[in-house]
């Protein structure tokens, strides 16, 4: 017999304690269809999720609030007595709704396992999500959806709304959404890096930036947790990022955050087995920070993803034209090929429009990899 879809939500209220929990099965459900996701439109999951990161956003409503629905294949003749599996689990559906800020907007993620597709999966995910979506009593629906290559301009190819970058306009992705009437407005390089970085080209990139800064800045690293008198200044840079970064035509307000949410973000990583690479830019006249990257990556060697993830790098709009946006990511990767030898990749995201990101990555070797098409829909009141 045909086995039945069944649709199973998951919310911080009933999220498992641990990933060795035997409910936790839902979670590994969907880190598994990611992977199969990834691995089947890039070749490689780099840009998957590590589990621990999916359960670990689960768990805590304070700053964004994570819940999921997860399609599950029940056979029809399974005795009750058998456990489900990982396996079952042949989709999802995941949504972020930011608690501080952005009140009205949900940001949601829908992956249907590859041997999956074509039988109302995603259908009937995405009208599950909507339901979520206007339960919240909020109306925007922002969805990220994987784009494997970037084809060449022409009509085959869709562009965003700010015309930077493009998209196949026959994919699956692109005509469910489309079929749903979400707009497409923005795209996002993904880029990987391959380490180690020729360290005389990472020593002529800082010896370059240090001439445009002179004696007004130097550069700090941390590894984990950062010291008490920077948590301030990097919250405060933090908190232009949903701005300043180019966003397309997405609805996007500022994000606030704090020393103390700055400590929760830090703490967090801990929590599921990850750590961050830290570079700061301190102006040495105030001795204030005023521009940082950060890298996340597994707290011990990881074979099975040796890859760190590229988060935010951002300097002040009054610093910058000093390089220190090359300098920060050059202290880095110095920092990273010193104390993390075991990393053999770094993977980014950076909108197409942002020429002057995307110049120091291609400079650092970084290469396309695809991206990410940001789509958009606003639900009626």
């Amino acid at each position: 017999m045909a086995p039945t879809l069944r649709l199973v939500q998951l919310t911080p209220d009933d999220a498992p304690a641990s990933l060795d929990d035997p409910a936790a099965w839902l979670v590994h459900g969907v880190a598994r269809v990611d992977r199969a996701v990834q691995l089947a439109s890039r070749g490689h999951a780099d840009a998957a999720d590590p589990v621990a990161q999916r359960l670990g956003q689960l768990w805590h409503a304070d700053y964004v609030r994570t819940q999921a629905v997860v399609a599950v294949l029940v056979p029809d003749d399974a005795a009750a007595s058998v456990a489900p599996s990982p396996d079952d689990v042949v989709g999802f559906v995941w949504l972020r709704a930011l608690q501080t800020s952005n009140p009205d907007a949900v940001e949601i993620e829908l992956d249907v396992h590859p041997d999956h597709r074509r039988r109302g999966i995603g259908a009937a995910l995405w009208e599950a999500a909507i339901d979520l979506v206007r339960g919240m009593g909020r109306h925007v629906v922002q969805v990220w959806s994987n784009v494997p290559t970037e084809p060449p301009d022409g009509p085959g190819a869709l562009a965003p709304s700010t015309g930077s970058g493009r998209i196949p306009a026959d994919d699956d992705a692109t005509r469910f959404a489309l079929a749903r009437g979400l707009a497409f407005e923005q795209m996002e390089r993904m880029s990987r890096l391959d380490l180690p970085v020729d360290p005389s080209l990472l020593r002529r990139f800082a010896e370059a930036a240090a001439e445009h800064s002179r004696d007004d800045y130097r550069v700090r690293t941390w590894d984990g947790d950062l010291p008490e008198e920077v948590l301030a200044d990097v919250a405060a840079l933090e908190s232009r990022m949903m701005t300043d970064a180019p966003s397309g035509g997405l609805e996007v307000e500022t994000d606030p955050w704090d020393a103390d949410r700055m400590r929760t973000w830090l703490a967090r990583f801990t929590e599921r087995g990850q750590t961050v690479l830290l570079s700061g830019a301190e102006h040495v006249p105030t001795g204030r920070l005023v521009g940082y990257t950060a890298l996340v990556l597994a707290a011990e060697p990881d074979d099975a993803r040796p890859t760190a993830d590229q988060d935010t790098t951002i300097v002040d709009p009054g610093h910058r034209g000093h390089r220190l946006g090359m300098a920060l990511k050059v202290a880095n990767l110095q920092a990273l090929a010193e104390r993390r030898p075991d990393v053999r990749r770094i993977v980014t995201w950076n909108a197409e429009e942002n020429g002057p990101m995307l110049d120091i990555n291609v400079a650092l070797g970084f290469r396309p990899d695809g991206g990410w098409a940001g789509w958009q829909l606003r639900l009626p009141s």
